[in-house]
């Protein structure tokens, strides 16, 4: 059915004016017919002038007054205009001035479930007997018609004979007779449940979504989110019972009801009641628990194992339904609804609640993480304080014991060499060994301490770090080492070295040891020890080379440790704790430290250095 320019096609303009009372918006009729609104208001006009009396007398099977028109002419319109309205996907009808029905099609029929034959002549209120205050808004709105001929149009849920409530827009408007005097009015019903119960679940997803994104604990969220939903969808009462694993029952924690003593008691029945899980499904909740999956109850008439059947009738709740609560994919709990209407299972309302028990499942998830996250923190804190006090206490135990027993060993010492200088021509030999084994006890006792001292100073004494020269700190451990060098006929040499920010005193002792090792720990020839450092993308990593005996692979984590030793005290002099601190001294930069080497080859180790405070020092 087209137009065509200067002639319009009666069955087209017909077709468009249905089309404006099925709700279709007029700028997108007049676009496809190429007509401005105007003209679309005479084609609506010619239409109910022409066509609505005959089509309510056709509709209404009684004969169809004289319109004046050529019958052959009049007879085709009514006939185009009445099988297009039978064919409309949505509902029509006719009412006459007097509020009483003229007739209706095909899909009025189906939405209201009812005849024609014994429906028309009726009126409004006897459409919605049990709803006067939707029959009150039609005749209102009717009346409001009547005085103001024309169009209008307004929204309006309905509940149809069967109990269905569907959420509709009217559209109507007024014909004439002959004579102009208003005669009645057409009106179409556009369905828009599916539109409004979409409408409907993504306000109340992201009004749960918003509460809980508020909400500080499951407990603050709960109870509004279950006002939310029952409110939403429509129910009286509506409860969370949460599963406590070791007594293995069902408690209810939060729940919700409307203004009424009749469901509020029934409330306060259920908020006193534990569930405990049967061997069998039983009622509400515990069938839920066991089956895991929803359980919907349309009319709890029927319900003989629910405990609270009788409670519920008394407050006058008809209906009811649950589903399970889960958390990281275990049951957690249940959530459950009662509704003063008896209502059959609802697709669309599970879904709706499922996804709502999805976001809270997965709320409650969070809160258990970051409580448990709150924990571990706490935990992680307490043990740090822990063992800063230990430490604390670890580092002036050491620092007490050192100092205590420097004076008894000075005193052994002394006494020992003051016996063998006064009395020494009367030992034998035997006693004379025995003397130098006490003396050199004394010494290497005294010389452990003073390492045990120093290793415990490496995080207590440090100064601040700052901008220092490498190049000096290393000249000041060759002086210290002078002696040694000279004796060994050692070499030294070194590349250029950086500025870094670092501790200078614990940097020369770090210098002073590694080279030290390396003129203790020599081979037959004459040591060579040279220094160097290359430039990484976040810090510097020093090297320390010799040609000494070098260390066997397996033993490059153990060398680090306190006391650990590799050589007999006969083989090489020293306590084993030299390494030990080059390593703390190194954690407390916040660098590394490592070695490389292999048993005749000499060795290598590597340490790093930030190149400036609070970068990465080569860990990685």
């Amino acid at each position: 059915m087209v137009s065509r320019k200067g002639q319009p096609d009666p069955a087209a303009k017909a077709w468009a004016v249905l089309q404006g009372l099925a709700g279709r918006p007029v700028t997108e009729i007049c676009g496809e017919h190429d007509i401005g609104e105007a003209e679309y208001g005479r084609w609506r006009e010619e239409f109910f002038s022409e066509h609505a009396m005959p089509l309510v007398a056709a509709m209404s099977g009684r004969a169809a007054p004289d319109s004046g028109k050529p019958p052959a002419r009049r007879g085709e319109a009514m006939r185009v205009a009445q099988e297009m309205i039978e064919i409309l996907p949505v509902p029509v009808f006719f009412k006459g001035r007097d509020g009483k029905y003229l007739g209706v099609n095909k899909a009025w029929e189906d939405l209201f479930g009812l005849s024609r034959e014994d429906f028309v002549g009726k009126e409004v209120h006897d459409l919605y007997p049990q709803s006067k205050a939707v029959a009150d808004k039609h005749f209102a709105m009717d009346q409001e018609l009547w005085n103001k001929p024309g169009s209008q149009s307004y929204e309006i849920p309905i509940v149809t004979p069967d109990g269905r409530t569907r959420h509709t827009i009217y559209y109507k408007a007024t014909f004439t007779q002959t004579s102009g005097e208003v005669a009645g009015l057409i009106g179409t019903i556009i369905d828009i449940t599916k539109r409004k119960e979409a409408e409907q679940g993504q306000a109340i997803e992201y009004s749960v979504t918003r509460l809980l994104a508020q909400a500080h604990t499951v407990e603050d969220a709960m109870p509004i989110v279950i006002r939310t939903l029952c409110e939403g969808l429509g129910y009286a009462y509506g409860a969370r019972w949460v599963h406590e694993p070791k007594e293995h029952i069902l408690r209810c924690t939060e729940s919700w009801c409307v203004d009424d003593p009749a469901v509020q008691a029934f409330r306060e029945m259920s908020v006193r009641r534990i569930e405990t899980k049967p061997d069998a499904p039983g009622g509400l909740n515990r069938k839920v628990w066991i089956t895991g999956e929803p359980v919907w109850m349309p009319d709890l008439k029927l319900e003989t194992k629910l405990q609270r059947r009788d409670g519920a009738l008394a407050a006058g709740l008809n209906s009811a339904f649950g589903l399970p609560i889960l958390v990281g994919g275990e049951f957690y709990g249940v959530m459950e609804f009662f509704s003063r209407q008896a209502r059959e299972r609802d697709a669309r309302v599970i879904e709706i609640v499922q996804t709502a028990g999805i976001q809270l499942g997965q709320f409650i998830a969070r809160m258990q993480a970051e409580a448990a996250v709150r924990d571990a923190n706490d935990e992680l804190e307490r043990q740090a304080q822990e063992l800063m006090r230990s430490n604390a206490e670890l580092q002036q135990f050491a620092y007490v014991a050192s100092h205590d027993l420097q004076e008894p060993l000075r005193m052994i010492s002394s006494y020992t060499q003051l016996l063998k200088r006064r009395y020494g021509d009367r030992f034998d030999k035997e006693a004379t060994e025995f003397m130098d084994y006490v003396v050199d006890g004394s010494v290497r006792m005294k010389q452990l301490i003073e390492d045990i001292l120093a290793y415990s100073r490496v995080g207590t004494r440090g100064r601040e770090f700052r901008t220092v020269q490498s190049e000096a700190a290393l000249k000041k451990a060759l002086v210290n080492l002078r002696a040694s060098i000279e004796a060994s006929g050692a070499t030294v040499t070194q590349g250029t070295l950086p500025p870094v920010e670092a501790d200078d005193v614990q940097l020369a002792q770090l210098f002073q040891n590694l080279i030290g090792n390396a003129l203790k720990f020599t081979s037959a020839t004459k040591p060579q020890i040279h220094v160097d450092v290359v430039a990484m993308p976040q810090a510097w990593e020093f090297s320390v080379r010799d040609n000494g005996i070098g260390i066997d692979p397996q033993y490059f984590e153990r060398i680090f440790m306190v006391f650990q030793r590799l050589h007999s005290k006969d083989e090489y002099t020293g306590t084993g704790i030299g390494l030990a601190i080059c390593k703390k001294v190194i954690d407390r930069h916040g660098g590394r430290i490592r070695v490389e080497s292999r048993p005749g080859e000499g060795s290598t180790f590597y340490f790093t250095l930030p190149r400036k405070i609070g970068e990465a020092n080569g860990r990685t």
